[in-house]
């Protein structure tokens, strides 16, 4: 892509205590290097996370779909690039391209998000705010030509119809807090992950995820993970409380 003002690039080196097995990057780490990003693109829009918390507003990401052709490994540079796509109604979309040191496209990302009130994290409808400044990004190009895709996520009961036990139990411990005192949403994918790996499926071979956040994990919740084997994917589902439904992942296999 041409260089434009929208653009915003964040230089990223991999380090040793993000890598896991193999000496690759987490994905759930890279899915945080890419809101990393989106924070000091919003920001350079007149949205950072200092300006909006003054207005008590915070971003939400709702959706996130990653194809990366491979992830990052120990003491690589690469550059993640991202921009604004568009605004619907109270949704923003926000794309990535993940590129290595000698600019190769590694992978790709769409996301959705809103912007929302820190306390009732009801949507908050920027136009209709007056100290907050005008943005609108539609029609900028979209990486992978479409908008974030919304998961079929199942409730429990429907689940365990078709696997009578979760593959896995989280809880929201203090390590897996962050600034907000909830679990940050990159964990979310180093969850799946964790079932992937007690399922027995190389998580090296991982090429695409999908994720869907809907419901925040407090400090001291218990979320139980379940997989759903599905053609050509897998679907771990996360419910909190028992039968809430916190988050979905959709993961693809297919990668070197």
């Amino acid at each position: 892509m041409a260089d434009q003002d929208f653009y915003t690039d964040l230089p990223v080196y991999c380090k040793a205590t993000e890598c896991g097995i193999g000496d690759k990057l987490f994905a759930s780490v890279l899915i945080g290097d890419l809101q990393e990003a989106a924070e000091r693109s919003s920001s350079k829009e007149g949205y950072g996370t200092d300006f909006l918390r003054e207005n008590n507003i915070c971003w939400i990401i709702l959706r996130m779909h990653l194809k990366f052709n491979r992830l990052p490994s120990w003491h690589e540079q690469f550059t993640i690039r991202t921009w604004g796509t568009d605004l619907k109604k109270i949704s923003y979309g926000r794309d990535f391209e993940i590129r290595s040191e000698d600019g190769t496209l590694i992978g790709q990302a769409t996301s959705t998000w809103i912007l929302a009130d820190m306390v009732t994290h009801r949507p908050v409808i920027a136009r209709k705010r007056p100290e907050l400044p005008p943005y609108d990004p539609t029609d900028r190009p979209k990486v992978f030509g479409e908008d974030c895709p919304k998961l079929d996520f199942p409730d429990r009961a429907e689940v365990e119809n078709i696997t009578s036990k979760p593959v896995i139990s989280k809880y929201a411990d203090f390590s897996e807090l962050d600034r907000n005192l909830h679990v940050n949403n990159s964990r979310y994918t180093a969850w799946a992950y964790d079932v992937l790996y007690k399922y027995g499926i190389d998580v090296d071979s991982v090429s695409e995820i999908i994720i869907n956040y809907v419901a925040e994990v407090k400090a001291g919740e218990k979320v139980d993970l379940f997989l759903v084997e599905q053609e050509g994917s897998m679907l771990i589902c996360g419910y909190k409380n028992e039968d809430v439904k916190a988050f979905c992942v959709e993961i693809r296999l297919g990668g070197a």
